[in-house]
């Protein structure tokens, strides 16, 4: 039976806050915030995969120490909610009794999202010698308009959770949570921080790679630790030893392929499939909206389609791209996207 290769990417996942790549003033504040044991809500800031939820996770594990697992919870808030959610949601839904007013007799229900994900977790008291419970909400800009309904939510159980909000876009959160909570920063990963890793890992993997080499891994990553040791990692199947035109090779190779399987799955017109592939690539590979609509036009003017069908699916995606600007939900805009191609299909 053949020995299974490792993951480098979870083979070298930090288990600390010490181990996280560079960031040594975010990692001094919040050591801090663990020896005080207290702190107000918080909003994470930064880029899209740089590592804004490890950080967090990180920080909740030293900072809950022993009360971690059962006063931890991670919710994803563009993930849609499943029917079992949605039909929870609508039963604690009810018909307020007051006589007078706007309200008066109206069916009063709280945004699926958080009566169906976040109220159960805090609601509940704290568990074992924690100070209070850690919930995390990532993408916390997919909520929209339900952010009225959170800021509620944060001011009733604020003394019970504290609630760590992660997001690419600041814009898009309302002025009321941004005054509530402590904004940190999290910002790219210096070049010689990324360097330091880079050889590390090299090092033990007993590969041989020089420093133009990192540069050039650091460009074609944007600094992203975890895309950054999938390439090096793929790039050490052909060899020991790392240089520039192998990163480029197989960089390219890696995003066309990967674009390439569900452009594929959408012209055969599965759209449950196909939405899940392009959920699994959003979510593991850090992409954002506008480099995934990117690539799929870069594949697309490579695959033998007429001009008409070309142009067609072109328009579909810069649409997508232009209602992605907004700031609105990038779930359903590429859920939108796939599901024109699926139909387009039948056409094709």
């Amino acid at each position: 039976m053949e020995e299974e290769i490792p993951i480098w990417r979870i083979k070298y996942y930090p288990k600390n806050l010490d181990l996280i790549c560079g960031r040594k003033k975010v990692k001094e504040t919040l050591k801090q915030i663990i020896q005080q044991q207290n702190f107000p809500h918080m909003l994470f800031v930064g880029s899209k995969g740089i590592g804004k939820t490890l950080i967090a996770q990180l920080f909740s594990k030293e900072f809950l120490d022993k009360g971690y697992d059962a006063n931890f919870k991670l919710v994803y808030a563009n993930i849609p909610l499943s029917q079992e959610e949605r039909k929870l949601a609508r039963s604690e839904a009810y018909v307020s009794t007051s006589k007078i007013g706007s309200i008066a007799g109206r069916r009063i229900t709280t945004p699926a999202f958080i009566q169906a994900r976040v109220k159960p977790f805090v609601q509940l008291k704290v568990l074992g010698g924690a100070p209070f419970k850690i919930l995390i909400v990532k993408n916390f800009e997919a909520l929209g308009q339900n952010q009225q309904g959170f800021r509620r939510l944060m001011e009733i159980y604020g003394r019970n959770c504290r609630m760590i909000l992660i997001t690419t876009n600041i814009s898009s959160i309302i002025n009321p949570i941004v005054s509530r909570c402590q904004i940190v920063l999290i910002s790219p990963v210096k070049f010689n921080d990324f360097k330091d890793l880079i050889k590390k890992i090299a090092t033990q993997e007993s590969l041989e790679i020089f420093d133009e080499a990192i540069e050039v891994l650091y460009k074609i990553s944007e600094g992203k630790i975890s895309r950054a040791i999938d390439l090096l990692q793929l790039s050490s199947i052909s060899g020991k030893t790392i240089d520039m035109e192998k990163l480029y090779e197989f960089s390219q190779k890696f995003h066309n392929d990967l674009i390439r399987s569900l452009l594929m799955v959408a012209f055969k017109g599965d759209f449950p499939k196909v939405r899940e592939i392009s959920r699994k690539i959003l979510s593991n590979y850090k992409y954002n909206i506008h480099e995934f609509f990117k690539l799929m036009i870069d594949e697309l003017n490579k695959l033998p389609l007429s001009k008409f069908v070309r142009s067609k699916l072109i328009n579909y995606i810069a649409d997508s791209d232009f209602r992605a600007l907004d700031g609105r939900d990038n779930d359903i805009q590429v859920s939108a996207l796939l599901s024109k191609i699926c139909l387009f299909s039948e056409y094709m």
